[in-house]
């Protein structure tokens, strides 16, 4: 769960400068990601690109897929395929394109043999732009072009970006959900990372900034667009690396955003359109302009994007519309797949995550509401298959239940439902068994191109400061967030920790969740103290928490 913070109006000319006292060295070491070799990655994806039956006639493999200059270079291995001419074909499909069918405009053509390569050309930046294309090799068969292989996307889409930013340095995996109205919370707090919610269809609602993309013209919402340049602004000057969310919330004026069946009222985020031209084209353009306009070109950066949220809850944060979910990971993979290429032909070095909540294996019956390792598998599945590319995990550990501060006593009725456990069968995933999480995305199907372990953030854990069901209280919470932070810090691959939230938001206190370091009021909790020290290895501001967890010291725990 999360929530849309105030947006900000003219911050731009407001904005005192506050220089850090320190300058960290530009990348973070990640202590213990030690890079995996990559014959065991190869070996697997080779195994299971073998085993595809994705085309009924599918005699040929496409192994890779890439942008070589101003070229997409595909290489394809397998059995020739009986044809009318002795040709093979490629053929470019667009996300929204379902198949060959009629078409006839190949790309590129070459001899039939036991291993192919094919060239044709990228033609970024123009109509026939082929960044999000989906390639399959077909033969010219009683007079109709029938695919022969496998489905395959550009898995380097970063070659065609003209920028490359870096992140700010930092020396803490500590951040924390922006609230515009207290920004200098970042400096003062010592914020390495910050996360803020954009709504794609609030670009789309009114036009008025012009933008030419692959050569058709779009117009964004220009107050929209000013906000993110003053939020994209003020984490320049505080040197605090911007994560953004983006989702779609209900707007009758801007349907086309939304996955076709997914187009009713009343869900709190919507899958993206990939099947439609027009759709998909405007995701497409606003995603591109946004990671050119926060490249680090001058108006600010955004290191880190995440697609969607808590997706494994399709209904009610990423409505798709029913469906099983292997048919919700592979819509879910496509849209992923098109923001990432949007993003990365634009900033070489951004990241882009997906997002799933603590739901693990649990499913409640809810309709299309499903267990986060079910959707990681399909879409990991979905991704090999397709592609592999440089995606990572965003995830949501939470409290059993959200409303229950001390998450490392689980109430009696949880308790006997036997949700929590330390394997990868557990049910929920919570603070004090993150390591199921981390420990599975260590397995050899989850490695990425490059060798290395994916990257992990957990860019939302709330603790609240008060609740009519559970005891709690400023200090029960703030040892809550303290224990909950140093969890999540010692896992090597966990990259960043955004607790959630500076202020405290009216929608969640009637949920019963008071999750703010601030009142409404703007007023500080105990909680806000505290979050400035809990980073600090050796502080004694977090030993008051220490009587409330059990413990008598975090060394006793393995926490620093």
């Amino acid at each position: 769960m999360s929530g849309k913070d105030c947006p900000i109006m003219g911050i731009c000319g407001k904005i005192v400068i506050v220089a850090r006292k320190e300058a960290y060295e530009i990348r973070r070491v990640i202590l213990m990601k030690k890079r995996v070799s990559l014959s065991i990655c190869l070996a697997f994806l080779l195994a299971l690109l073998m085993g595809m039956t994705a085309n009924a006639a599918a005699s040929m493999t496409i192994a890779t897929c890439q942008i070589v200059g101003s070229n997409v270079v595909v290489t394809a291995a397998g059995t020739v395929a009986a044809s009318d001419d002795g040709n093979y074909y490629l053929f470019a499909l667009q996300p929204y394109e379902t198949a060959i069918g009629n078409r006839t405009d190949y790309c590129a053509v070459a001899p039939k043999a036991g291993t192919v390569q094919m060239t044709t050309t990228l033609d970024l930046d123009t109509a026939a732009s082929k960044i999000y294309a989906r390639f399959e090799i077909a033969v010219l068969s009683g007079g109709r072009y029938v695919s022969v292989s496998n489905d395959f996307y550009i898995t380097n889409p970063e070659a065609a970006a003209k920028a490359a930013s870096a992140p700010y340095p930092t020396a803490t995996k500590k951040g924390l959900t922006l609230d515009a109205r207290n920004w200098t919370d970042l400096v003062e707090l010592g914020c390495g990372y910050t996360l803020y919610e954009l709504d794609m269809s609030q670009f789309y609602n009114v036009g008025g900034l012009d933008y030419v993309y692959n050569g058709k013209a779009y117009s964004f919402n220009p107050v929209t667009v000013a906000q993110y340049d003053a939020i994209a602004n003020v984490c320049a000057i505080s040197g605090t690396n911007l994560i953004i969310a983006v989702k779609n919330t209900y707007n009758p004026a801007t349907l086309d955003l939304y996955y076709p069946q997914a187009r009713q009222a009343g869900y709190k985020g919507y899958a993206f359109n990939t099947a439609e031209q027009g759709g998909a084209e405007k995701i497409q353009a606003l995603m591109h302009f946004l990671a050119e306009r926060y490249a680090g070109t001058g108006l600010g950066t955004v290191q880190s994007w995440i697609i969607g949220n808590e997706v494994n809850n399709n209904n009610p944060w990423h409505w798709a519309g029913r469906r099983s979910v292997t048919e919700f990971s592979e819509l879910y993979a496509k849209e992923v797949r098109m923001c990432y290429n949007a993003i990365k032909s634009a900033n070489a070095t951004a990241n882009v995550y997906i997002n799933l909540d603590q739901r693990w294996l649990w499913e409640d019956g809810t309709h299309d509401q499903y267990g986060g390792k079910k959707v990681l598998d399909a879409f990991n599945t979905a991704m090999l298959t397709t592609g592999n590319i440089d995606w990572g995990l965003s995830f949501h550990p939470h409290a059993l239940p959200l409303t229950n501060c001390k998450f490392w006593s689980v109430p009696s009725n949880y308790r006997a439902m036997n949700l929590v456990s330390n394997n990868e069968n557990t049910k929920m995933i919570i603070p004090t068994n993150i390591s199921v999480m981390t420990g599975y995305m260590q397995k050899p199907q989850f490695i990425a191109p490059d060798g290395t372990f994916r990257s992990i953030i957990i860019s939302e854990m709330l603790f609240t400061s008060s609740n009519r069901s559970y005891a709690t209280n400023e200090t029960i919470q703030a040892a809550s967030m303290t224990y909950g932070y140093k969890l999540m810090a010692a896992q090597p691959l966990i990259d960043v920790v955004i607790i959630h939230r500076d202020r405290d938001a009216a929608s969640e206190i009637a949920e019963g969740m008071a999750c703010g370091l601030r009142n409404t009021d703007g007023t500080p909790k105990f909680s806000y103290e505290i979050f400035k020290y809990m980073d600090q290895p050796g502080s004694t501001a977090t030993n008051f928490a220490l009587p409330i967890i059990g413990a008598s010291s975090w060394q006793q725990l393995g926490l620093n």
